[in-house]
This record gives C-alpha cells, structure tokens and sequence, in this order.
C-alpha cells in the first residue's frame, strides 16, 4: 500500500495514527485482519520451494539468514540481479505481459520524485531513489526476483507482498477516491477513479510524478516501493521518527523491515494498520499460495 511517509508527503510532523478505515491515503485491507498476534522473532525464515513444483518459482536463494541483508549492505546492480535469477516459462498472469515488457523512458525516470526532500530530511535517501530504474523485462515471478535481488530482500517477501496487493495482477486498480484532484489524467469518470495502482498498489495521490509507470510498468512498480523500503530500513525516514507505535512496539529505527512494511500500508510506525497489514502479509508469506494449483 502506498501510505508511506504519508505525513512527510502531507508537509505534516503530526504524530497521529492514520486510520485504515478513515484516511483516504489508505485503502483498508479485505478481509480485515482479526486480533493481533505479530511476534517478529516467531516469523520462520521461509524454506526452499518443494522439488515437485517444478512449474512454479525456483527455489528462493538468499546470502543472510532471514528476510533481508544487514543494514548498510552493498547492493547489487541491475544487471548482476538479471543475471542471477531463475528464469522459466512459467506465467500465472498472462494479463501482466504488455505491463511486464514495458521499461520507463528516460524522460519518465527524470522526473520522479528523489526520497530527499520529498519524502525524507535525509540527503543519503538519494542513494537509493537513484537507483530506481525499473529496467527489467520477464514473467511476473521473474520481475518479482530481480526487484528483491535489487534491493536485497528474499523474493518470497515481495511474493507474499504481492499477493496481499494485487494478487499478482499489475492492471489491479482500487481504493476510489470522489475527489477528481486525486485521479491520474484521463481516469475521473464524472463521480471517481481509482486511488491505487499496480502491483504492490502505488497511489497517484501522493506519488503523481510515478504516473503512469505505476500502472503501466511492473518492473517499475515494484522496483520503486522496494527502493523506498530499503531506505526506510537503512534508518533514513526520518519523518517516521516522529510516530507514535502501539504500546509494546518500538519507535522507529533502522533494521527492522516488518515495520517498515507496515508503514507502506498505513503511513505510521506500528500503529493499528499497519500491524494488521504485517500480519496480513506474514500469513500469505507462510502459506505461499503461488505454489497452489489455482494461483
């Protein structure tokens, strides 16, 4: 969900939580998630793909124990990731092709916004929103692959991600807005348009100079979330500094990438949403339902 830096996209410190169900930066999660139980330590490091599966994604490699590499790791290029993926013939949304082979423009990479100071009071952000190029074309799980090599997550968390999202589906386009000043050009039908966009669900409300790359390319979709991701987990949204968790939580600081995945879905450090939304995403990363018959 794209709420995060919510406040800093807002010109805002303000410390209060952003409600799922009220805010119209944020799209509640269907089903809502029940009581809460998120234990970080309890997550279980995801395990090798069965051998049988021979159609579905290769098995997921990862150079750290867990879901991501240290904090301040030197990450790969775009071209070491390409060439380290698996590659296959195996396409569970063939409606993502155009999507999936279409790669921004120049023009297009020119004039997206840099984390710093947009979104961030952190001129190190840059390092990591320059990287962003979303310069890769494949099958949907190839896309997935590259973008967590990228940006040195393990790519059963961007499928799980994924899923929760979109289910996959790049053309997925949710979350109405009634406000025409809040839609993409040429997507007001005379009472709404969709708020979010894509693969893992970028909003135009707050991320307008990534139109229409959001929509239109799922390299670049997914490639600028895990972009602003990182640069959270590297301990640089330093809006997030500012946020108030739920009791029991920690304040916001570098190396703990559920909470950060927690505030693209609510725009806050641990608070209601986006702990719903982490146990969301937990629970579809421990079933993985892309090794199902009918993903």
């Amino acid at each position: 969900m794209s709420a995060l830096l919510l406040s800093a996209c807002m010109g805002t410190t303000e410390t209060e939580p952003v409600s799922p169900s009220t805010s119209s930066g944020v799209r509640p999660l269907t089903p809502t998630v029940g009581a809460m139980t998120f234990e970080p330590a309890a997550l279980p490091t995801p395990s090798p793909l069965p051998k049988t599966a021979t159609a579905a994604p290769a098995a997921t490699t990862f150079p750290v124990q867990g879901l991501i590499s240290a904090v301040g790791a030197v990450l790969p290029s775009d071209q070491q990731c390409a060439a380290s993926i698996h590659y296959s013939s195996w396409e569970p949304r063939p409606d993502n092709t155009a999507a999936n082979h279409r790669v921004p423009t120049a023009q297009q990479l020119a004039a997206i916004d840099q984390f710093y100071p947009t979104y961030t009071q952190n001129p190190q952000a840059n390092g990591y929103s320059a990287r962003i190029s979303g310069n890769f074309t494949g099958t949907t799980d190839e896309i997935i692959q590259w973008v967590a090599c990228k940006w040195g997550v393990n790519a059963d968390l961007v499928r799980a991600q994924a899923a929760v999202e979109s289910w996959w589906h790049q053309s997925t386009a949710a979350g109405k807005t009634t406000e025409s000043r809040y839609c993409p050009p040429a997507t007001w039908n005379g009472a709404s348009c969709p708020s979010f966009y894509g693969l893992l669900q970028i909003t135009y409300r707050y991320f307008s100079h990534e139109w229409p790359m959001m929509r239109d390319d799922t390299a670049f979709n997914a490639d600028y979330v895990y972009g602003m991701m990182r640069m959270c987990y590297e301990g640089l949204a330093t809006q997030l500094q500012a946020s108030t968790p739920s009791a029991g939580y920690p304040r916001y600081h570098a190396g703990d990438i559920w909470g950060c995945l927690g505030s693209w879905y609510s725009g806050q450090w641990y608070d209601s949403g986006a702990i719903h939304y982490i146990q969301e995403v937990q629970k579809t990363l421990q079933e993985k339902p892309w090794l199902g018959q009918w993903f």
